[in-house]
Protein backbone atom coordinates (compact mmCIF):
# COMPACT_ATOMS: atom_id res chain seq x y z
CA UNK A 1 0.00 0.00 0.00
CA UNK A 2 1.43 3.15 -1.03
CA UNK A 3 0.95 6.32 0.69
CA UNK A 4 0.43 9.54 -0.38
CA UNK A 5 3.50 12.06 0.01
CA UNK A 6 2.81 14.98 1.59
CA UNK A 7 5.55 16.67 0.31
CA UNK A 8 3.93 16.24 -3.06
CA UNK A 9 2.39 18.96 -4.98
CA UNK A 10 -0.49 17.17 -6.10
CA UNK A 11 -1.33 16.30 -2.21
CA UNK A 12 -4.00 18.20 -0.35
CA UNK A 13 -3.47 18.61 3.46
CA UNK A 14 -6.93 16.45 5.47
CA UNK A 15 -8.14 19.68 6.21
CA UNK A 16 -7.97 21.84 3.26
CA UNK A 17 -11.18 20.53 1.85
CA UNK A 18 -12.86 22.00 4.86
CA UNK A 19 -11.32 25.42 4.13
CA UNK A 20 -12.23 25.35 0.40
CA UNK A 21 -15.43 24.42 1.46
CA UNK A 22 -15.68 27.63 4.11
CA UNK A 23 -13.66 30.00 1.81
CA UNK A 24 -16.20 28.95 -1.04
CA UNK A 25 -20.19 29.70 1.03
CA UNK A 26 -18.11 33.12 2.66
CA UNK A 27 -17.78 33.79 -1.55
CA UNK A 28 -21.37 33.55 -2.16
CA UNK A 29 -22.67 35.08 1.11
CA UNK A 30 -20.42 37.94 -0.01
CA UNK A 31 -21.94 37.97 -3.93
CA UNK A 32 -25.33 37.52 -2.28
CA UNK A 33 -24.85 40.72 0.08
CA UNK A 34 -23.86 42.80 -2.75
CA UNK A 35 -26.81 41.73 -5.47
CA UNK A 36 -28.58 42.86 -2.45
CA UNK A 37 -26.90 45.92 -1.68
CA UNK A 38 -27.05 46.89 -5.91
CA UNK A 39 -30.89 45.63 -5.81
CA UNK A 40 -31.74 47.89 -3.06
CA UNK A 41 -29.75 50.72 -4.57
CA UNK A 42 -31.89 50.00 -8.02
CA UNK A 43 -35.27 49.82 -5.93
CA UNK A 44 -34.36 53.04 -3.91
CA UNK A 45 -33.94 54.98 -7.64
CA UNK A 46 -37.16 53.80 -8.93
CA UNK A 47 -38.68 54.41 -5.44
CA UNK A 48 -37.32 57.75 -5.75
CA UNK A 49 -37.86 58.77 -9.56
CA UNK A 50 -41.52 57.75 -9.43
CA UNK A 51 -42.31 59.29 -6.42
CA UNK A 52 -39.92 62.34 -6.56
CA UNK A 53 -39.64 62.88 -10.10
CA UNK A 54 -37.79 66.60 -9.40
CA UNK A 55 -34.87 65.06 -8.17
CA UNK A 56 -33.89 63.03 -10.74
CA UNK A 57 -30.98 63.90 -12.64
CA UNK A 58 -32.15 65.63 -16.16
CA UNK A 59 -30.48 64.45 -19.29
CA UNK A 60 -28.25 66.68 -21.38
CA UNK A 61 -30.54 68.70 -23.84
CA UNK A 62 -28.84 70.20 -26.85
CA UNK A 63 -30.26 74.56 -26.51
CA UNK A 64 -31.26 75.34 -29.83
CA UNK A 65 -34.38 72.43 -29.97
CA UNK A 66 -35.82 73.98 -26.70
CA UNK A 67 -35.61 77.51 -27.79
CA UNK A 68 -37.71 76.42 -30.63
CA UNK A 69 -40.16 75.01 -28.39
CA UNK A 70 -39.98 77.98 -25.79
CA UNK A 71 -41.18 80.40 -28.72
CA UNK A 72 -43.63 78.00 -30.23
CA UNK A 73 -45.46 77.80 -26.78
CA UNK A 74 -45.24 81.25 -25.85
CA UNK A 75 -46.96 81.49 -29.05
CA UNK A 76 -49.59 79.40 -28.04
CA UNK A 77 -50.28 82.27 -24.99
CA UNK A 78 -51.57 84.68 -28.22
CA UNK A 79 -48.73 87.22 -27.24
CA UNK A 80 -48.01 90.02 -29.62
CA UNK A 81 -45.81 89.78 -32.40
CA UNK A 82 -43.29 92.02 -31.32
CA UNK A 83 -42.68 90.60 -27.80
CA UNK A 84 -42.15 87.03 -29.98
CA UNK A 85 -40.01 88.45 -32.19
CA UNK A 86 -38.10 90.21 -29.44
CA UNK A 87 -37.68 87.15 -27.54
CA UNK A 88 -36.56 84.82 -30.23
CA UNK A 89 -33.82 88.13 -31.02
CA UNK A 90 -32.49 87.78 -27.61
CA UNK A 91 -32.18 84.08 -26.96
CA UNK A 92 -30.50 83.57 -30.37
CA UNK A 93 -28.02 86.21 -29.31
CA UNK A 94 -27.56 83.84 -26.05
CA UNK A 95 -27.40 80.88 -28.51
CA UNK A 96 -24.74 82.29 -30.42
CA UNK A 97 -22.36 84.05 -27.96
CA UNK A 98 -22.81 80.41 -26.28
CA UNK A 99 -22.18 78.44 -29.71
CA UNK A 100 -18.65 80.50 -29.85
CA UNK A 101 -17.56 79.30 -26.24
CA UNK A 102 -18.64 75.24 -27.81
CA UNK A 103 -21.41 75.55 -25.21
CA UNK A 104 -24.44 73.74 -26.80
CA UNK A 105 -25.86 72.38 -24.23
CA UNK A 106 -29.17 73.90 -22.09
CA UNK A 107 -27.06 72.86 -18.75
CA UNK A 108 -24.47 74.52 -19.84
CA UNK A 109 -26.66 77.86 -18.42
CA UNK A 110 -25.73 79.23 -14.94
CA UNK A 111 -25.31 82.44 -13.16
CA UNK A 112 -21.36 82.64 -13.88
CA UNK A 113 -21.87 82.35 -17.27
CA UNK A 114 -24.60 85.05 -17.30
CA UNK A 115 -22.48 87.38 -15.67
CA UNK A 116 -19.97 87.09 -18.47
CA UNK A 117 -22.88 87.83 -20.92
CA UNK A 118 -24.38 90.75 -19.41
CA UNK A 119 -20.59 92.17 -19.46
CA UNK A 120 -20.63 91.10 -23.34
CA UNK A 121 -23.85 93.19 -23.98
CA UNK A 122 -22.45 95.75 -22.33
CA UNK A 123 -19.00 95.62 -23.32
CA UNK A 124 -18.91 94.36 -27.05
CA UNK A 125 -22.73 95.41 -28.03
CA UNK A 126 -22.12 98.63 -26.25
CA UNK A 127 -26.06 97.84 -24.69
CA UNK A 128 -27.63 100.03 -22.32
CA UNK A 129 -28.00 98.58 -18.89
CA UNK A 130 -32.11 98.46 -19.48
CA UNK A 131 -31.18 96.38 -22.98
CA UNK A 132 -29.15 94.60 -20.97
CA UNK A 133 -31.61 93.65 -18.41
CA UNK A 134 -34.29 93.03 -21.06
CA UNK A 135 -32.12 90.49 -22.34
CA UNK A 136 -31.67 88.82 -18.86
CA UNK A 137 -35.36 88.86 -18.36
CA UNK A 138 -35.82 86.77 -21.54
CA UNK A 139 -33.17 84.08 -20.24
CA UNK A 140 -35.31 84.24 -17.36
CA UNK A 141 -38.34 83.28 -18.95
CA UNK A 142 -36.62 80.69 -20.46
CA UNK A 143 -35.35 79.09 -18.02
CA UNK A 144 -38.15 79.23 -16.19
CA UNK A 145 -39.63 76.85 -18.98
CA UNK A 146 -36.88 74.70 -18.99
CA UNK A 147 -36.85 74.15 -14.99
CA UNK A 148 -40.67 73.97 -14.42
CA UNK A 149 -42.31 73.06 -17.93
CA UNK A 150 -39.95 70.96 -19.34
CA UNK A 151 -38.00 69.54 -15.89
CA UNK A 152 -34.92 69.85 -17.98
CA UNK A 153 -32.75 71.72 -15.25
CA UNK A 154 -32.44 71.15 -11.51
CA UNK A 155 -32.12 74.12 -8.68
CA UNK A 156 -32.98 77.58 -8.65
CA UNK A 157 -33.85 79.66 -11.85
CA UNK A 158 -30.10 80.85 -13.18
CA UNK A 159 -31.33 84.18 -14.22
CA UNK A 160 -33.26 85.16 -11.30
CA UNK A 161 -30.22 85.52 -8.89
CA UNK A 162 -28.96 88.97 -8.91
CA UNK A 163 -29.75 90.05 -12.06
CA UNK A 164 -29.99 94.02 -11.01
CA UNK A 165 -27.30 93.53 -9.09
CA UNK A 166 -25.17 92.36 -11.38
CA UNK A 167 -26.26 94.98 -13.82
CA UNK A 168 -25.28 97.81 -10.95
CA UNK A 169 -22.21 96.35 -11.16
CA UNK A 170 -21.58 97.15 -14.40
CA UNK A 171 -19.88 100.53 -15.80
CA UNK A 172 -21.89 103.26 -17.48
CA UNK A 173 -24.84 103.01 -15.23
CA UNK A 174 -27.65 104.27 -16.49
CA UNK A 175 -29.36 107.10 -12.99
CA UNK A 176 -32.78 106.45 -11.93
CA UNK A 177 -35.61 109.19 -12.56
CA UNK A 178 -35.05 112.15 -10.91
CA UNK A 179 -37.73 113.24 -7.83
CA UNK A 180 -40.02 115.76 -9.49
CA UNK A 181 -41.30 118.19 -7.15
CA UNK A 182 -45.62 120.59 -7.90
CA UNK A 183 -43.72 123.07 -8.65
CA UNK A 184 -41.79 121.87 -12.09
CA UNK A 185 -45.05 119.74 -12.81
CA UNK A 186 -46.66 123.17 -12.38
CA UNK A 187 -44.41 125.26 -14.03
CA UNK A 188 -44.83 122.58 -17.62
CA UNK A 189 -48.50 123.03 -17.21
CA UNK A 190 -48.44 126.83 -17.77
CA UNK A 191 -45.77 126.68 -20.44
CA UNK A 192 -47.96 124.21 -22.40
CA UNK A 193 -51.05 126.17 -21.79
CA UNK A 194 -49.89 129.24 -23.21
CA UNK A 195 -48.51 127.25 -26.30
CA UNK A 196 -52.65 126.35 -26.08
CA UNK A 197 -51.65 123.20 -25.87
CA UNK A 198 -54.32 121.71 -24.30
CA UNK A 199 -53.99 118.11 -25.06
CA UNK A 200 -50.49 118.06 -23.26
CA UNK A 201 -52.02 119.61 -19.66
CA UNK A 202 -54.87 116.48 -20.20
CA UNK A 203 -52.39 114.28 -20.41
CA UNK A 204 -50.57 115.49 -17.93
CA UNK A 205 -53.40 115.63 -15.18
CA UNK A 206 -54.31 112.28 -16.26
CA UNK A 207 -50.59 110.89 -15.61
CA UNK A 208 -50.53 112.76 -12.18
CA UNK A 209 -54.01 112.36 -11.09
CA UNK A 210 -54.38 108.75 -12.18
CA UNK A 211 -50.82 107.15 -12.62
CA UNK A 212 -51.64 105.86 -15.92
CA UNK A 213 -49.04 104.40 -18.88
CA UNK A 214 -48.70 106.55 -22.03
CA UNK A 215 -49.96 102.94 -23.57
CA UNK A 216 -52.87 102.87 -21.02
CA UNK A 217 -54.13 106.85 -22.19
CA UNK A 218 -53.52 105.75 -25.87
CA UNK A 219 -55.85 102.73 -25.70
CA UNK A 220 -57.92 104.64 -23.24
CA UNK A 221 -61.62 104.92 -24.81
CA UNK A 222 -64.40 107.13 -23.40
CA UNK A 223 -66.85 104.03 -22.56
CA UNK A 224 -63.87 103.08 -20.17
CA UNK A 225 -64.74 106.18 -17.94
CA UNK A 226 -67.53 105.54 -15.52
CA UNK A 227 -68.30 109.11 -13.84
CA UNK A 228 -71.42 108.58 -11.41
CA UNK A 229 -69.16 105.55 -9.71
CA UNK A 230 -65.79 108.22 -9.84
CA UNK A 231 -63.66 105.33 -11.71
CA UNK A 232 -62.08 103.95 -14.80
CA UNK A 233 -61.58 100.32 -15.64
CA UNK A 234 -58.30 99.27 -17.39
CA UNK A 235 -59.71 95.88 -18.71
CA UNK A 236 -58.57 94.06 -21.82
CA UNK A 237 -60.65 95.44 -24.46
CA UNK A 238 -60.64 94.04 -28.69
CA UNK A 239 -60.34 97.68 -30.41
CA UNK A 240 -60.92 97.72 -34.19
CA UNK A 241 -57.42 97.14 -35.63
CA UNK A 242 -58.24 99.73 -38.06
CA UNK A 243 -58.04 102.80 -35.63
CA UNK A 244 -54.86 101.72 -33.89
CA UNK A 245 -51.66 102.74 -34.92
CA UNK A 246 -49.74 99.92 -37.09
CA UNK A 247 -46.42 100.72 -34.81
CA UNK A 248 -48.83 99.78 -31.96
CA UNK A 249 -50.68 97.28 -33.59
CA UNK A 250 -47.59 94.92 -34.10
CA UNK A 251 -46.22 96.26 -30.77
CA UNK A 252 -49.19 96.02 -28.36
CA UNK A 253 -51.78 93.89 -29.52
CA UNK A 254 -51.70 90.36 -29.46
CA UNK A 255 -52.20 87.99 -32.75
CA UNK A 256 -55.91 87.39 -31.42
CA UNK A 257 -56.54 91.08 -31.61
CA UNK A 258 -56.65 91.85 -27.87
CA UNK A 259 -54.96 94.95 -26.05
CA UNK A 260 -53.72 93.80 -22.54
CA UNK A 261 -52.76 96.17 -20.31
CA UNK A 262 -49.69 95.72 -18.68
CA UNK A 263 -50.86 95.54 -15.15
CA UNK A 264 -51.63 92.68 -12.75
CA UNK A 265 -54.75 90.53 -13.50
CA UNK A 266 -55.47 92.42 -16.51
CA UNK A 267 -57.21 94.90 -15.16
CA UNK A 268 -57.28 97.64 -12.51
CA UNK A 269 -59.23 100.36 -11.12
CA UNK A 270 -58.41 104.22 -11.14
CA UNK A 271 -59.76 106.91 -9.14
CA UNK A 272 -61.43 109.81 -10.12
CA UNK A 273 -60.31 112.78 -8.13
CA UNK A 274 -62.14 115.89 -8.11
CA UNK A 275 -59.40 117.61 -10.65
CA UNK A 276 -59.40 114.66 -12.82
CA UNK A 277 -63.27 114.79 -12.47
CA UNK A 278 -63.08 118.49 -14.04
CA UNK A 279 -60.85 118.22 -16.62
CA UNK A 280 -63.03 115.17 -18.07
CA UNK A 281 -65.77 117.32 -17.99
CA UNK A 282 -63.68 119.76 -19.94
CA UNK A 283 -63.03 117.46 -22.70
CA UNK A 284 -66.10 117.19 -24.65
CA UNK A 285 -65.86 113.23 -25.01
CA UNK A 286 -67.83 111.30 -27.93
CA UNK A 287 -68.89 107.92 -28.23
CA UNK A 288 -68.23 104.56 -25.93
CA UNK A 289 -65.82 103.56 -28.37
CA UNK A 290 -63.81 106.34 -29.36
CA UNK A 291 -60.26 107.17 -28.28
CA UNK A 292 -60.46 109.76 -25.38
CA UNK A 293 -56.83 111.55 -26.77
CA UNK A 294 -56.73 112.01 -29.96
CA UNK A 295 -54.35 113.65 -32.52
CA UNK A 296 -55.46 116.43 -35.04
CA UNK A 297 -56.61 114.22 -37.86
CA UNK A 298 -58.83 112.41 -35.08
CA UNK A 299 -57.11 109.52 -35.19
CA UNK A 300 -54.76 107.31 -31.86
CA UNK A 301 -51.94 109.86 -30.25
CA UNK A 302 -48.68 109.09 -31.08
CA UNK A 303 -46.28 109.11 -28.01
CA UNK A 304 -43.03 110.25 -30.00
CA UNK A 305 -44.65 113.27 -31.56
CA UNK A 306 -46.67 113.78 -27.29
CA UNK A 307 -43.20 113.02 -26.24
CA UNK A 308 -41.53 115.70 -28.35
CA UNK A 309 -44.21 117.96 -27.35
CA UNK A 310 -43.57 117.67 -23.58
CA UNK A 311 -39.69 118.23 -23.14
CA UNK A 312 -40.08 121.29 -25.28
CA UNK A 313 -42.64 122.74 -22.56
CA UNK A 314 -40.15 121.16 -19.83
CA UNK A 315 -37.56 122.92 -21.74
CA UNK A 316 -38.67 126.40 -21.93
CA UNK A 317 -39.72 125.71 -18.30
CA UNK A 318 -36.23 124.70 -17.43
CA UNK A 319 -37.48 121.64 -15.60
CA UNK A 320 -34.85 118.47 -15.17
CA UNK A 321 -32.45 120.60 -17.98
CA UNK A 322 -29.54 118.71 -18.75
CA UNK A 323 -27.17 118.74 -22.20
CA UNK A 324 -27.36 116.14 -25.06
CA UNK A 325 -24.39 113.75 -24.94
CA UNK A 326 -23.01 114.27 -28.27
CA UNK A 327 -24.06 117.84 -29.27
CA UNK A 328 -24.37 119.55 -26.19
CA UNK A 329 -27.05 121.01 -26.90
CA UNK A 330 -29.50 121.88 -24.28
CA UNK A 331 -32.46 119.15 -23.41
CA UNK A 332 -35.28 118.89 -21.07
CA UNK A 333 -34.58 114.80 -19.39
CA UNK A 334 -38.50 114.59 -18.45
CA UNK A 335 -40.71 111.62 -19.76
CA UNK A 336 -44.24 110.55 -19.72
CA UNK A 337 -43.07 107.72 -17.13
CA UNK A 338 -41.55 109.89 -14.45
CA UNK A 339 -44.99 111.85 -14.32
CA UNK A 340 -46.27 108.13 -12.97
CA UNK A 341 -43.25 107.82 -10.43
CA UNK A 342 -44.72 111.37 -9.59
CA UNK A 343 -48.02 110.24 -9.02
CA UNK A 344 -46.43 107.44 -6.52
CA UNK A 345 -44.78 109.88 -4.68
CA UNK A 346 -47.73 112.22 -4.26
CA UNK A 347 -49.68 109.58 -3.07
CA UNK A 348 -46.96 108.53 -0.28
CA UNK A 349 -47.14 112.17 0.27
CA UNK A 350 -50.69 112.05 0.81
CA UNK A 351 -50.72 108.99 3.27
CA UNK A 352 -52.25 106.30 1.04
CA UNK A 353 -51.13 103.12 2.24
CA UNK A 354 -48.83 100.96 -0.03
CA UNK A 355 -51.25 98.34 -0.77
CA UNK A 356 -54.05 100.73 -2.05
CA UNK A 357 -51.45 102.65 -4.80
CA UNK A 358 -50.24 99.81 -5.60
CA UNK A 359 -54.03 98.14 -6.74
CA UNK A 360 -54.14 102.21 -8.57
CA UNK A 361 -50.63 101.53 -10.28
CA UNK A 362 -51.23 97.70 -11.26
CA UNK A 363 -47.48 96.78 -9.40
CA UNK A 364 -47.34 93.47 -8.86
CA UNK A 365 -49.20 92.93 -5.07
CA UNK A 366 -47.48 91.86 -2.19
CA UNK A 367 -49.17 88.46 -1.38
CA UNK A 368 -49.33 88.55 2.33
CA UNK A 369 -51.88 91.58 1.61
CA UNK A 370 -53.50 90.05 -1.30
CA UNK A 371 -53.59 86.63 0.95
CA UNK A 372 -54.46 88.43 4.54
CA UNK A 373 -56.18 92.08 3.60
CA UNK A 374 -58.93 91.83 1.50
CA UNK A 375 -59.69 95.92 -0.20
CA UNK A 376 -63.19 96.17 -1.95
CA UNK A 377 -63.87 98.87 -4.42
CA UNK A 378 -65.73 101.29 -1.66
CA UNK A 379 -62.59 101.46 0.45
CA UNK A 380 -60.02 101.66 -2.71
CA UNK A 381 -62.11 105.05 -3.72
CA UNK A 382 -62.80 106.04 -0.22
CA UNK A 383 -59.26 105.97 0.82
CA UNK A 384 -57.79 107.51 -3.20
CA UNK A 385 -60.28 110.58 -2.31
CA UNK A 386 -57.97 112.30 -0.16
CA UNK A 387 -54.91 111.95 -2.72
CA UNK A 388 -53.62 115.20 -3.67
CA UNK A 389 -50.88 115.76 -6.92
CA UNK A 390 -50.26 119.25 -6.01
CA UNK A 391 -51.07 120.40 -9.41
CA UNK A 392 -52.37 124.76 -9.33
CA UNK A 393 -56.10 124.17 -10.52
CA UNK A 394 -55.62 128.19 -11.52
CA UNK A 395 -53.50 126.40 -14.30
CA UNK A 396 -55.86 124.33 -16.00
CA UNK A 397 -58.65 126.56 -17.03
CA UNK A 398 -58.31 126.16 -20.99
CA UNK A 399 -56.81 129.38 -22.61
CA UNK A 400 -58.42 130.64 -25.78
CA UNK A 401 -55.93 131.31 -28.63
CA UNK A 402 -55.86 134.21 -30.22
CA UNK A 403 -58.61 134.82 -32.86
CA UNK A 404 -59.99 131.32 -31.14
Amino acid sequence: MVLPNPCSSNSKHPGSSFRDGQASRSTGETDLAFARLVAGRKSEELFRGRHYPEERQPQRTRLGPVIDEFIAYIETLDRSHDYVAKLRGRLSCLQSWMEKRRLVLVQDINPSLLQKFQTYLRDERCVTATTANHYLDAVHNFCGYVIFKRKLMSGPNPAATGRQAELDRLPRRTLPPPTIYPDQINAVIEVAANHFDTQIVNLIVFICEGGFRFQELQFLQVGDINLQEREIILDIKRPDPERVRPELRKRCMTAAGLWIPKTRAASRPVHITDRLLRTIGSMGLGQASDWVFLNSAGNQIAGNKTLQRLKRYALEAKVLVDKHPETSEPLSQLRWHWLRHYHRTRAHVSKIRREVSKVAMGHAADQIHDHYRGLDRFAFHAEYAKFESGIDDALLTPKKAPGG
